[in-house]
């Protein structure tokens, strides 16, 4: 009986442990989703969005060498 008790405390006591890390971890990404929109309204940008022509200008040079 004192182990069954025990094992249900301890399941209790890892969902609560899981709870907390997942909602700090969604908190964590709203947190960062506002400021990044809030960034973008301003005219600023994200350092992804400066980063994305780059990656894209390269892609395409690379399928323009192969394509010849």
């Amino acid at each position: 009986m004192f182990l069954r008790k025990g094992l249900i405390g301890t399941c209790a006591f890892v969902a609560l442990v899981l709870l907390a890390s997942f909602y700090s971890i969604v908190s964590g990404a709203v947190d960062r989703a506002a400021r990044q929109r809030s960034a973008g309204a301003e005219g600023f940008g994200s350092a992804s969005a400066n980063a994305l022509p780059a990656r894209s200008a390269r892609g395409n040079g690379l399928l323009a060498r192969a394509g010849s």
